[in-house]
């Protein structure tokens, strides 16, 4: 009686347990939307290849872009949810967190450049030498509003320029900005590592400004996401950070690919003329980005996404200098390294392997 009570009891049991286990579904894909700041340029490329190598599919993940124009346009729909993360400098967030400024509450998890994508360009015949001779000189910015001006501005002090005795205009990017360096309407000028690599493609010979060594080796551009975020969904914070890691090594790895990718996926955006000309013209643009994206100072760890605290005390000197702040933030509101060990748990040798043995469809 016994054992056929306990078989009964048991198989009531196993009935009630089929009865109320629900079949458990394959979870799709996350999706996230990461916003590139202005129009496409190939320093969007290692994303585009990563996604045609299987990276996103491997971590669950689908990845949408939007081109969106400037920090006042993203940061508030990053704030709202609608944008995961975006391409940024870390000035808004320092700014944010002074005295009666709105103290947005998100961090920067992924160093995504790591060296300043920011130069001071003049033309090769220029008197101007080294920043020293820029005193009294007119610098050509993208716009005032640009990220780089107090950076520039510490630079300038830095090197015993006052500030106040250069005359910065903004002249925008591309052509009407080389131009306003060719014809001498600007002494120099101060935009991103893609525009003087493309000018010098167009013919014009320039020289590169070099920088006090305090302001070499620190990151311009990070992935911020919000605080909730990194409380609530951690596990897409690492698998973006991941893919990310393993983007630039995989582009770095073969950079043709990487590039005929960016354009099949966009195919708009390919230079006019034989695939031979587009790729002599534009691997050495990318490849400037991508040497910015891969620079570790000497005894750093070759971590991907590391921040260091030279990044955030470099920017915020700067910050002072160019009088947009008077006190110094608590660094661990800005950024945090608590995910890298997840950003770098892959093989980088099997995706070097995989990129360049990658044919493309």
């Amino acid at each position: 009686m016994r054992l056929s009570s306990l078989v009964r009891g048991l198989a009531l049991v196993a009935a009630f347990a089929a009865a109320t286990i629900v079949p458990v579904r394959a979870a799709g894909p996350d999706s996230i939307v990461f916003a590139w700041p202005g129009p496409l340029t190939i320093g969007f490329a290692p994303w585009v290849f990563a996604q045609d190598l299987g990276f996103f599919k491997e971590e669950n993940l689908e990845m949408s872009v939007v081109s969106l124009d400037g920090s006042g346009v993203i940061l508030p729909q990053l704030m709202s949810g609608q944008v995961f993360t975006t391409f940024s400098t870390l000035d808004p967030l320092i700014i944010s967190r002074q005295p009666g400024r709105p103290n947005f509450d998100f961090r920067f998890v992924y160093n995504s450049a790591r060296n300043s994508i920011w130069e001071i360009s003049v033309l090769d015949n220029s008197p101007i030498k080294s920043v020293k001779d820029l005193g009294g000189k007119t610098i050509g910015v993208g716009a005032l509003t640009f990220g780089n001006v107090s950076m520039t501005k510490a630079i300038l002090k830095q090197a015993g320029v006052d500030p106040s005795s250069v005359n910065f205009v903004a002249v925008g990017t591309g052509v009407p900005a080389f131009q306003a360096l060719r014809t001498g309407k600007i002494d120099a000028l101060n935009l991103f590592d893609i525009m003087d690599a493309q000018m010098k493609l167009e013919g014009t010979k320039i020289r590169l400004l070099k920088f006090p060594p305090e302001f070499t080796g620190v990151a311009s551009h990070a992935f911020p996401v919000t605080n909730k975020t990194i409380r609530e969904r951690p596990d897409l914070v690492a698998k973006f950070g991941r893919i990310s890691a393993e983007a630039t090594v995989a582009c770095n790895a073969n950079p043709t690919a990487c590039l005929e990718s960016y354009w099949k996926h966009y195919p708009e955006l390919r230079p006019a003329g034989s695939d031979a000309d587009a790729l002599r013209e534009n691997l050495s643009l990318l490849q400037v980005r991508l040497n910015n994206m891969m620079i570790w100072q000497d005894g750093e760890p070759h971590q991907y996404g590391l921040f260091s605290p030279k990044d955030w005390t470099t920017e915020i000197v700067s910050l002072k200098v160019g009088g947009q702040i008077t006190q110094d933030p608590s660094l661990d509101t800005l950024y945090t390294n608590q995910f890298v060990p997840e950003f770098n748990k892959f093989d980088v040798g099997a995706v070097v392997r995989r990129a360049k043995a990658y044919k493309g469809s």
